[in-house]
């Protein structure tokens, strides 16, 4: 835990992607940082990680909230839509390229699969266009420069982790080939615009973690505490997701599920 976040006032948040209802997997994430905020007497804020409109349900935003609401988990403050902070993603990444801490690239999927390794998170990029640029080609995404370092952090109920940089996820992306900026950057931006001092989420997450506090100390970013909580499984041991057909939480009626 940073002792340093432990004088500020207590600051959490919910932050589902609005690709369909909520269900009991991610109200495992929603119900546990409304309690944890609760219970240090600070503030819950809710944002919503849209910045993936293709993957957007249709009304699923307005569910969401609908859902917290009917469960008696109101939040402070106005929700937050990733879909409008375009600008301030825009703004982190020119303060990130005019340092030389980024670089565009150029290689397609294809190219990366088929001269990358397997890393603890996905493939590791070989760094290709770290250099620059291959003449005649153009660029298609862009990417932090990772240092060969070690990040480590202590989670509260994970415990001490370590994570090398280089070896265990390369240079990742910050702005995709396809325009929409990446989770991870969005991610950090809003944190330290709004003042998060813990997240608590699922440990499907743990793995961007390392990453998030990289960028956090390259922007200039307090980090927040975290809390990684246990994944819901279903009987197949799968992740409870929209993708294995989990139940929708009902906001006519939550209590079923809350007790």
């Amino acid at each position: 835990m940073d002792s340093s976040n432990s004088a500020k006032p207590y600051r959490g948040r919910f932050a589902p992607s609005p690709t369909g209802p909520l269900h009991f997997g991610s109200m495992v994430a929603a119900v546990g940082s409304f309690l944890q905020a609760k219970s240090r007497g600070g503030e819950w804020l809710v944002r919503i990680e849209d910045l993936d409109p293709p993957r957007a349900a249709p009304g699923a935003a307005d569910n969401i909230l609908r859902t917290l609401e009917a469960c008696g988990m109101y939040w402070d403050g106005v929700v937050l839509y990733q879909s409008q902070r375009h600008d301030a993603y825009v703004a982190a990444l020119k303060a990130l390229e005019h340092r030389g801490l980024v670089y565009p690239c150029a290689c397609s999927r294809r190219e990366i699969a088929d001269s990358s390794i397997q890393g603890i998170d996905g493939l590791i990029y070989p760094g290709t266009c770290r250099p620059g640029l291959a003449p005649g080609r153009a660029p298609r995404a862009w990417r932090v420069q990772v240092e060969d370092q070690i990040v480590e952090f202590t989670d509260a109920l994970q415990g001490r982790m370590y994570r090398h940089l280089a070896s265990d996820y390369g240079d990742f992306v910050l702005r995709r080939a396809d325009g929409f900026f990446a989770y991870q950057l969005a991610v950090v931006v809003d944190d330290g615009e709004q003042g998060i001092t813990e997240i608590m989420r699922g440990a499907d997450l743990i793995e961007s973690t390392p990453r998030q506090i990289y960028l956090q100390r390259l922007l200039g970013l307090p980090t927040p505490d975290y809390i990684h909580l246990p994944v819901a499984l279903n009987v197949q041991k799968e992740k409870l997701s929209k993708q294995t057909l989990a139940s929708p939480v009902d906001s006519a009626g939550p209590q079923q599920l809350l007790f």
